[in-house]
């Protein structure tokens, strides 16, 4: 395993409350104004690490970066094109520059993307649910 990817002890009921977590997330997205484009992929984003770090607690797993934590979805759960690997880097790209750089994120990166981003959580979603039952 990479040496920035820990083995730790499963712990089932903290990976179902992260999944629940961010099940909550995505419900709060509903509520974001159309013109707030910053905080939806914020939030898209978000939802995603803690479906995948649900993920990784049920493997016996954990990092601290993001990126690695992408790696390891791709690497140990292929459900993933790699195009749709690509568009989460992408999205936290996104959220970085806006988190730390304040960089706005342009509306027609969302309009051109949304339905694909959901496409990718529901799939994570199903998956998830799946593994943690």
């Amino acid at each position: 395993m990479n040496a920035e990817i820990f083995k730790i002890r499963k712990d089932i009921e903290r990976a179902k409350s992260i999944f629940k977590i961010a099940k909550d997330r995505l419900n709060l997205i509903k509520i974001y104004p159309k013109n707030k484009t910053y905080k939806i992929i914020e939030e898209y984003y978000e939802a995603i690490k803690e479906i995948i770090v649900s993920l990784m607690y049920h493997k016996g797993c954990k990092t601290l970066s993001h990126i690695k934590m992408i790696f390891w979805l791709k690497e140990n759960c292929n459900i993933l094109l790699e195009s749709e690997i690509k568009l989460i880097d992408k999205l936290r790209k996104l959220r970085n520059g806006t988190l730390y750089y304040g960089e706005m994120v342009n509306k027609i990166f969302l309009e051109d993307n949304e339905k694909e981003i959901k496409r990718i959580i529901n799939k994570l979603i199903k998956f998830a649910e799946n593994k943690l039952r």
